[in-house]
């Protein structure tokens, strides 16, 4: 039911104000009419009251019709204003539609009143549309979207301002054009194709699809179109309207998403995702690593809490620290035993982190499981390793030193007694070079590939150190560095030990020794006769040594160090053709754990 028409008379002749509002009733379908006698009044009444459609006479007191037009639009009405005046003349109707009023009419019989009540009719129903117009014009502009109308020639009759700023053209320039200005030939055939969609009689009203838009300069503008056709009765179409939004942004975050969501499918480890607003904190998410680690595909894991994965071996420590963790929102990383769907166990890392929105509040965990079995069999392969390296070490200090020192006892005495001198000098020097190599053999034992806490200390410092606790005889040394290294001071220092005790077992006691700086590193270096090539290739192993009577145990410990801090040591010539040892890595990896 269209809306009631409140119209608002001003004459000073009651019997006039009478006998319009009956024409008024019988031609208008839903119509309420206020008279009043004198425009004074009337501005009042408009002061107090909405109308949409004034209606005047011409001549009354105080003021004539055409001044109390003036006086409610100096109040800012734009009511449709009609003026229905007994007094006509070709002055006063040209004076008035100059003023700019709605309508000018001569009273007269029932076929003028007819026609006086279908102007308010129309005039109102224009008033309305343009107000609604007028707001949603607003509305569209206060939002800053794009619009545009394309006539039912297909060519732009209206782009806004903000449309204009998208494309790059002038408003001027793309009104009149077609949208191949700013479109491809597949754009123009989508958009036409959807419009044939909205003018079929089973179409929707609006359709919504995604466009390119090539501005005059620069690359396309991923935009969303909101398409309709303009209101239209019959077969006549007058054309479409449309409202474009640039989703560049969300483009973007779609890209960037879906980079992301690959790089959790691709991911080397086991990636989860739960939801602890649902009951039991069920994953609702897994990829593809996690599938393949632990043999249950996505809708076997989906839905459920990851505990499921656990068995009868699996630490209730590592459960608990991480059921812990989740209580108090923090992320933690724990060793677990699980099970996969096939019964094998297999050892997983789980790292979990809680995942906050904007309010600081827990949505949902992510979990990463990584497969350490391997690690783990070869950690239980090492502890078993030195175990036996202990007993081997147990064996060597007690079962063999002993033996050795009794022998080196009896033999002195034997030297004492006998006075055979030479044989027995000879017999001590063997047992003397036995107990050295059970002692090196011990060290390597005990030492391992492991460090204790590293720690910033100078590299000069433990060079003095320990050339102070090697038997250097008349050799020099030349420290060149002020490197800081990262590293178990005991070890390192054992480490220059062994290669001042190597450069002095080898070149003589009068070497010359430097220690200096490399970019990632430090080497020391003598000027002695340099390498034997005859040991080049297994200098570091043990046992090997290229200077009679040494035990050749040096070397392989100096190897075995600087791999525990994640260094590498190769061998190489010096400057001056001596031997030269290179340490390389140094702060770049961590030490191992002890």
């Amino acid at each position: 039911m269209p809306a009631s028409i409140d119209v608002l008379h001003v004459d000073d002749d009651p019997s006039v104000l009478d006998l319009t509002e009956a024409y008024f009733e019988q031609e208008i379908d839903s119509v309420a009419v206020t008279s009043v006698t004198d425009p004074e009044t009337a501005l009042d009444r408009l002061d107090e009251e909405s109308f949409d459609c004034v209606v005047s006479d011409y001549d009354m007191p105080p003021m004539d019709g055409l001044e109390f037009f003036d006086a409610l639009r100096e109040r800012d009405h734009r009511l449709p204003f009609v003026l229905y005046t007994g007094k006509g003349s070709e002055e006063i109707a040209s004076q008035a539609l100059n003023a700019g009023v709605t309508g000018y009419f001569q009273k007269g019989g029932p076929e003028q009143l007819r026609r006086l009540a279908n102007r308010v009719d129309q005039a109102v129903e224009e008033y309305r549309t343009k107000e609604i117009a007028d707001r949603y014009s607003t509305v569209i502009e206060a939002l800053g979207y794009p619009v545009y109308v394309v006539d039912e020639t297909g060519v732009f009759r209206f782009v806004n301002e903000p449309f204009a700023e998208l494309t790059g053209y002038d408003r001027e320039e793309i009104i009149g054009s077609k949208p191949e200005i700013i479109k491809c030939e597949e754009a123009v055939h989508e958009s036409e194709d959807r419009l044939g969609t909205i003018l079929s009689s089973s179409g929707p009203e609006v359709q919504r699809f995604r466009v390119d838009i090539d501005p005059k300069a620069g690359d396309p503008i991923p935009c969303r179109d909101h398409m309709a056709a303009l209101p239209y009765e019959g077969e006549c179409f007058d054309g479409s309207v449309g409202i474009l939004r640039d989703i560049s942004d969300e483009v973007e975050r779609r890209q960037e998403l879906g980079t992301k969501t690959r790089a959790l499918e691709e991911a080397p480890v086991g990636i989860t995702i739960t939801d602890p607003t649902q009951p039991d904190n069920p994953m609702v998410y897994v990829n593809d690593r996690f599938v393949e680690m632990t043999g249950y595909d996505r809708e076997e894991s989906i839905g459920v809490n990851c505990r499921f994965l656990q068995g009868p071996d699996t630490e209730e420590e590592s459960v608990r620290e991480l059921r812990e963790a989740v209580d108090a929102d923090e992320p933690t990383s724990v060793e677990l035993l699980n099970y996969r769907k096939d019964g094998t166990e297999f050892w997983s890392r789980v790292s979990i982190a809680p995942i906050s929105d904007a309010d600081g509040t827990v949505t949902h965990w992510v979990g990463f499981q990584e497969d350490i079995t391997e690690f783990k069999d070869r950690e239980a392969a090492l502890e078993r390793q030195n175990d036996r390296l202990d007993s081997f070490a147990s064996i060597v200090s007690h079962d063999l030193r002993n033996p050795l020192n009794v022998a080196q006892g009896r033999v002195q005495l034997a030297r004492e007694a006998s006075g055979d001198a030479e044989n027995l000098d000879a017999a001590l020097v063997a047992l003397e070079r036995m107990e050295s190599i059970v002692e090196r053999t011990l060290a390597l034992a005990r030492e391992g590939e492991t460090v204790g806490d590293p720690e910033h200390v100078a590299l000069a410092a433990v060079v003095d150190d320990s050339w102070s606790t090697v038997d250097t005889a008349d050799a020099t040394l030349s420290v060149e560095t002020d490197r800081e290294v990262l590293a178990d001071p005991d070890r390192l220092r054992n480490l220059f030990e062994n290669l001042i005790r190597n450069a002095v077992d080898h070149a003589g006691e009068a070497v010359s020794i430097r220690v200096g700086d490399l970019p990632d590193g430090f080497f020391v270096e003598d000027d002695g006769p340099g390498i034997d090539p005859a040991v080049a290739d297994s200098l570091f192993q043990p046992g090997e040594s290229g200077a009679a009577g040494n035990t050749g145990f040096g070397l392989a410990i100096v190897q075995e160090i600087a791999t525990a801090h994640g260094w590498t040591v190769e061998a190489t010539t010096g400057e001056g053709g001596g031997a030269r040892f290179e340490v390389r890595g140094v702060d770049k990896r961590t030490p191992a754990a002890p």
